[in-house]
């Protein structure tokens, strides 16, 4: 009789650890497919702020972690002068804006072909703020041309 109590304890503690891992995989399961079926921002919908490339430049160099709170992930509306345009791995265009500093540049990426752009236009380019990578450039994706 004593063994068969053993037994019966143990029976329970798997099923109630089976049950904590079902529950636990189906909570995984659950927000791995809301993360990647997660609808994707458009920059067009939103009022971007509006900056020009110096002075975002300007304040992610002089307090990062306030440019930070202010910029990062948000919608930005650049006016700048271009750089250099390039494509990156995906294809997509990739316009840098000047900036005073010639080693620090804006890195911007579109999300469809602007189409016609050339190195030392004027432009306006509304992106999400990604981040900020220090004595190199600020990155803003998802972008487009604004009108």
């Amino acid at each position: 009789m004593h063994i068969n109590r053993k037994f019966n304890f143990m029976k329970r503690w798997i099923r109630i650890i089976l049950a904590i891992a079902v529950a636990c995989a189906v909570t995984g399961g659950i927000i791995a497919y809301r993360i990647f079926n997660k609808p994707h921002r458009d920059v067009t919908q939103e009022t971007g702020v509006a900056l020009t490339a110096q002075q975002l430049y300007d304040a992610f160099k002089t307090n990062e972690q306030a440019a930070n709170q202010k910029y990062l992930d948000k919608a930005i509306q650049l006016t700048g002068e271009i750089a250099d345009i390039s494509k990156n791995q995906e294809g997509n265009i990739v316009v840098n804006f000047k900036t005073n500093d010639p080693l620090v540049m804006i890195n911007c990426t579109f999300k469809t072909n602007p189409g016609e752009l050339k190195p030392g236009q004027n432009i306006t380019f509304k992106g999400i703020c990604t981040g900020y990578i220090p004595d190199a450039n600020v990155v803003i994706n998802e972008g487009v041309l604004a009108k």
